[in-house]
């Protein structure tokens, strides 16, 4: 590594134990929330993949009991879905293989099936599926939809037991209160690469094409 100033050097060390204690407090928050006692019961919600009725309960992939589902922002009313939830799919997708081999992930948006589908093919999102919760209030009962019918971003994570019995683990949604919006920001590795940055994250914003 090249030489550095000693001041320089003394901030760097100091910067790399602020590095681990934000390791070490990730952790815990992870530990903490795997901790949690079983969550709620739900019903096994229908939700169309293309033409077809496909149930919660379906989802989970075979001899596995843990789900992870995007709420995918994309109204019935909308061209085109949230930039953000975009780019968050377009990563997801190439890493759904990886992830797939401990819990299957799914993006679900409250736009009709064909429409949703649509837009993922021109994406080349084929690893990854895709369905609608039109005409159900799925996304409301998740708080992935306000009283207005605003699509919000959230990701849930749903486990099944030995008896077939499917609950509610945990969400995690964007905006963790009225001043932190920042939520899901580790769950994409765009955010945590500009943090790298000598000018960090600035006020960009994802474009569906570059």
């Amino acid at each position: 590594m090249p030489a550095t100033s000693p001041s320089r050097a003394k901030r760097v060390q100091s910067l790399k134990k602020d590095e681990i204690a934000l390791k070490d407090h990730a952790e815990k928050v992870a530990a903490k929330r795997r901790s949690l006692p079983p969550g709620p019961v739900v019903k096994d919600y229908v939700f169309k993949d293309g033409t077809r009725s496909v149930k919660l309960s379906q989802l989970f992939g075979r001899g596995q009991n843990e789900l992870l589902l995007y709420h995918f922002m994309f109204a019935p009313e909308d061209t085109k879905p949230c930039r953000m939830c975009n780019m968050w799919a377009d990563g997801y997708n190439a890493i759904a293989p990886h992830v797939g081999d401990r819990a299957n992930i799914v993006l679900v948006a409250k736009a009709p099936a064909a429409k949703f589908k649509k837009w993922g093919k021109g994406r080349g999102w084929d690893n990854i599926r895709l369905l609608s919760s039109n005409g159900t209030t799925f996304n409301r009962d998740f708080d992935a939809e306000d009283e207005d019918g605003d699509q919000m971003p959230v990701i849930s994570v749903f486990t099944r037991d030995k008896k077939g019995v499917i609950r509610h683990f945990y969400s995690k949604c964007a905006m963790l209160d009225e001043k932190n919006f920042r939520g899901i920001d580790l769950l994409s590795p765009v955010w945590n690469l500009f943090d790298l940055l000598p000018s960090g994250r600035d006020d960009w914003y994802p474009k569906y094409s570059y």
